[in-house]
C-alpha cells in the first residue's frame, strides 16, 4: 500500500526569505506551506510547529524546513516509521527530485482505520461464506448416516461429521469473537449463584461421554449481578468444556463459589493434565500456540480462552488460574 494517492499536492507556497511573523499568520488557516528558494525550487514545508520551534527566527531560512523527502512510491507502513520515530506530522513528497506533495500522518491513520474496517467486514464474509458449505456438507452426511449400514463406512462417516463440526466451531469462535468485542453488553440482574448452577447443568451432557462427575459446591449468599447473561454464559462454560477436556475419564472437577468483599468468585477446578509452565503466559492470546489435544485426543483450537478473557475484563472482572502438570488446574472467575 503506497503513499502515492494519499499526497496533497495542492500546496501554497512561500520564499524562504519571509519573514516567520508573516507566515505565522498564514499558518492559523493551514497545517503546512511549501518553501521555494531564490531560484524558485520547493527546498522542503514549514508548519506551525517549526515556528513555535524556533520564535527566534526571523526569516524561514533559520527554520527547520529540510525534512526528510519521501517518495510517492513508499508504503504506508514506511512513512508511519518514520514520522513515528522523528516526531514529524507532516513531509514533503519528492518524485525525480522534483517537489509533488506533502503527506500527513492524520491522513495514514485515517488510512489506517478505513483498511482496519475493511478488513472486519472481509472477514466476517469469509467466515459466513465458509460456514454454508461446511453445513452442507454436515447435513449430507447425516443422511449418508441414516442410510449406510457397513460399520467400516459408518466410522468414516463419523469421522467426516466430527471434522465438519470442528470446522464449524472454529468458525463459530473466529466470528463471535469479532461480534463480541464489537457489539454493546446487554446487562440483565443475575442471581449468579443459580445462573452458574444452569451453567454447569448444560455442561454434563459433555461430562457424560467421559463419566466425569462435576460436583458444586456454591456459596449460601444470594449475589446478584448485572451481566450479559448469554456472553458470560458461553465465557464460563468454555472454562468448563476446558476443564472435562483435560481431565481423564470417570474423574472429577469441582465448581465451587466464595464472596470476597462486593465480588463472587466462581472457581472450576479439575485433576486433569495441567497446563505445563513454557504455556501458561500464552493461554489467554487469540490463536495461542498453548492450544493441545485433550485426553480423549479432542481437538483444541486457540479461541476459547481468549474470549473468556475479553468478555470478563469487558464486565469488570477478572480470570486467573493456577495449574500443576500432571496435577490439574483451578480457573478463578471474579465478578
Amino acid at each position: 500500500m503506497k503513499i502515492n494517492t494519499l499526497i496533497d499536492r495542492n500546496v501554497s507556497a512561500t520564499s524562504v526569505l519571509d519573514d516567520t511573523r508573516d507566515v505565522l499568520k498564514y499558518l492559523n488557516n493551514v497545517n503546512y506551506i511549501a518553501v521555494i528558494d531564490e531560484e524558485l525550487h520547493t527546498t522542503g514545508i514549514v508548519t506551525l510547529k517549526d515556528l513555535y520551534s524556533h520564535p527566534e527566527s526571523r526569516n524561514l531560512i533559520d527554520c527547520d524546513i529540510n525534512k526528510p523527502r519521501l517518495s510517492p512510491e513508499q508504503t504506508i507502513f514506511e512513512v508511519f516509521k518514520i514520522m513515528q520515530d522523528k516526531g514529524y506530522d507532516f513531509l514533503p513528497v519528492y518524485d525525480d527530485q522534483k517537489f509533488i506533495g506533502v503527506i500527513s500522518l492524520m491522513t495514514i491513520t485515517g488510512r489506517f482505520a478505513q483498511a482496519l474496517t475493511e478488513s472486519e467486514q472481509d472477514y466476517q464474509k469469509v467466515i459466513h461464506d465458509l460456514r454454508n458449505p461446511i453445513s452442507n456438507l454436515t447435513n449430507l452426511i447425516q443422511l449418508l448416516n441414516a442410510s449406510v449400514t457397513d460399520n467400516d463406512n459408518l466410522e468414516l462417516i463419523e469421522l467426516c461429521g466430527s471434522s465438519c463440526k470442528h470446522a464449524m466451531d472454529i468458525l463459530d469462535d473466529l466470528l463471535y469473537m469479532e461480534i463480541d468485542n464489537n457489539r454493546p453488553l446487554v446487562k440483565e440482574p443475575t442471581e449468579m449463584n443459580a445462573f452458574y448452577g444452569r451453567c454447569v447443568s448444560e455442561q454434563k451432557g459433555l461430562s457424560l461421554l467421559k463419566n466425569i462427575v462435576i460436583k458444586t459446591d456454591f456459596c449460601k449468599e444470594h449475589v446478584t449481578k448485572d451481566i450479559d447473561r448469554i456472553q458470560v454464559k458461553r465465557a464460563v462454560q468454555n472454562v468448563i468444556s476446558n476443564a472435562i477436556k483435560f481431565s481423564y475419564p470417570s474423574s472429577t472437577i469441582k465448581v465451587s463459589t466464595k464472596v470476597e468483599g462486593n465480588q463472587i468468585i466462581l472457581k472450576i477446578a479439575d485433576a486433569g493434565i495441567g497446563i505445563p509452565n513454557k504455556y501458561q503466559p500464552e493461554i489467554f492470546k487469540r490463536f495461542t500456540t498453548a492450544g493441545r489435544p485433550g485426553t480423549n485426543g479432542e481437538p483444541s483450537i486457540g479461541l476459547g480462552l481468549c474470549f473468556c478473557k475479553q468478555c470478563i475484563e469487558q464486565h469488570g472482572g477478572h480470570i486467573c488460574f493456577k495449574s500443576t502438570e500432571n496435577k490439574g488446574t483451578k480457573f478463578y472467575i471474579s465478578l
